[in-house]
């Protein structure tokens, strides 16, 4: 899951205060995603930088997770998937000793100011190389402590390696988002994608057996081509500004100012990846019970990448609109009544068509992974708002804030699954472990969402609960529909998905005709200033 992941920073408020003057004074230099005068909007130029991503990432992405990836699966069975499951949340949960919270930080120091390619950016790297051993050696460590021996042990120091490539990807990706490369980041985002789809799609159709080491090796090659590409870019930029006068800050000034980010995506990591972990290593039959698990929470992954897709943009936008006195709220109101619509369709379906839903992707234990869909895409649902106003926490600067909720979040999901698991059985563990899951995201993204409300009061929220009143309404509506005049067919989910999405363009749910006043009427007040 290209992953996928909002980052947070601990300058205090009045530091954050002190940016409008210095961006109003070099707006033409340091503000490349800003610079050409224009009539439109903001929020028209995030929804065309948004477009383009979508349409790569929502072409080639989920045509691998729900195709290839999930096809692996199948050839493999739930008992295997479900022992390699684990090994790959356990190294996402600990990927954040492989960035330190850098990748987020760079985002917003180089959409600043770019010339932080040529300084800031570059001993981020430096700081980047002396965190691999110390990821995987505790990678390593955590895993033996776990149990893991022989082949899983080797299994999980491979998929480190894939982790260290992938969060290098990333950062270059920090680096052309923050530079507004937009174009440039879509293409690197989705380059390993499409070499897997390929590679393992050709494997797939040739072979009668798959090996979990073509997995492995496949994601090796096409994490280090999309790392090659995104570089080339990166230095293609770098020859066109200039040196920083200003020396860069040294690899622990990086460290210092990025730990909080760090800490915040391990406390989320926890409430998001530990389940499975728990669930293999604690559960009767964990194993096969955590294959099922993985089985939705593909779906879960798939659906998560056009939230992550806004909050990738969110950032610097909210920043810069925060420092330059704007209003953030039509933005922020206008992004969460779209999510609400594609989350709220999706979970609406899943939860009167699983097994169909399922079967669009999979050939067998339909009915087993059946009940547990409907909670984790109500996971997905929620998360998605969670893009919008904690991302928008972050760029006021609520660190604090922010890690005090995802640690809220943490404990609540490890004391859920702790107390389910020490009473499930050998069907029943995987539900449970979703429906913590869904609990624990109504409790951390609520408290978000308040939070938000609370800094930035106004009318304009409570469209907000308009709208996902009125298109639940329209959900449970045309699901029942199919429901009692259609057949459960794999067709019939997709055209009551459709149906569900078309929803929104109703009156008074999405109220698409705002979001066209707002792309006409609103400067760009930062080429302005």
């Amino acid at each position: 899951m290209p992953s996928r992941r909002p980052g947070m920073r601990s300058r205090a408020l009045s530091a954050m205060r002190a940016i409008p003057a210095k961006i109003a004074d070099n707006s033409a230099v340091h503000m490349p995603l800003f610079a050409l005068p224009s009539d439109f909007g903001i929020l028209k130029k995030f929804l065309t930088h948004l477009s383009w991503l979508m349409v790569l990432n929502l072409t080639i992405k989920p045509a691998y997770l729900l195709v290839v990836d999930a096809k692996i699966q199948d050839a493999l069975g739930p008992e295997a998937w479900g022992n390699f499951f684990p090994l790959l949340s356990l190294s996402i949960l600990l990927n954040i000793l492989l960035d330190a919270g850098l990748a987020n930080h760079a985002t917003r120091a180089i959409a600043q100011n770019p010339e932080g390619l040529n300084g800031h950016f570059q001993s981020g790297w430096r700081a980047k190389g002396m965190l691999f051993p110390i990821y995987l050696l505790a990678l390593l460590a955590t895993g033996y402590l776990l149990g893991y021996r022989g082949i899983s042990l080797q299994w999980l120091g491979w998929v480190g390696i894939n982790q260290a490539l992938l969060s290098a990807v990333l950062y270059v990706r920090a680096g052309l988002q923050g530079a507004g490369e937009h174009r440039a980041d879509a293409w690197v985002s989705i380059a390993d994608r499409a070499l897997l789809l390929v590679g393992l799609g050709a494997l797939l159709f040739a072979r009668d057996e798959f090996q979990l080491e073509w997995l492995l090796g496949g994601t090796t090659a096409a994490l280090t081509c999309s790392l090659l590409l995104g570089s080339l870019r990166i230095q293609k930029l770098r020859k066109a500004l200039p040196v920083p006068l200003t020396a860069s800050a040294n690899v622990w000034g990086h460290f210092k100012s990025s730990w909080p980010y760090a800490l915040l995506f391990l406390l989320m990591m926890t409430y998001h990846r530990v389940d499975a972990i728990m669930l293999e290593r604690m559960a009767p039959n964990g194993a096969v019970q955590a294959g099922w698990y993985a089985m939705g929470y593909r779906l879960f992954e798939a659906a998560n990448m056009i939230g992550f897709l806004f909050a990738t943009l969110l950032l610097p936008y909210f920043t810069r609109m925060l420092s330059a006195g704007e209003d953030v709220r039509p933005l922020a109101a206008g992004v969460s009544r779209l999510l609400l619509v594609g989350g709220g369709s999706v979970a609406w379906v899943a939860a009167f068509f699983a097994p169909a839903f399922l079967g669009l992707f999979y050939a067998s234990f339909l009915n087993e992974a059946a009940p547990i869909l409907p909670w984790l895409m109500a996971s997905f649902a929620v998360f998605a708002q969670g893009y919008v106003y904690s991302t928008l926490l972050t760029a006021r600067g609520d660190l604090k804030l922010l890690n005090r909720l995802a640690a809220l979040g943490a404990v609540a999901n490890v004391a859920g699954n702790a107390w389910w698991l020490s009473q499930a059985d050998g069907s029943n563990a995987a539900l449970g472990c979703a429906v913590v899951s869904a609990v624990t995201q109504v409790l951390v993204v609520g408290l978000q969402t308040a939070s938000v409300m609370r800094f930035h009061p106004g009318r304009i929220w409570w469209k907000v609960g308009q709208t996902a009143l009125l298109h639940s309404s329209a959900c449970a509506a045309i699901c029942g529909a199919f429901l009692r005049w259609a057949n459960t067919s794999g067709w019939s989910v997709v055209m009551c998905l459709l149906c569900c999405i078309a929803a929104g363009a109703l009156p008074g749910i999405a109220q698409t005709q705002t979001l066209r006043q707002l792309l006409s009427d609103k400067m760009n007040t930062f080429t302005d200033s």
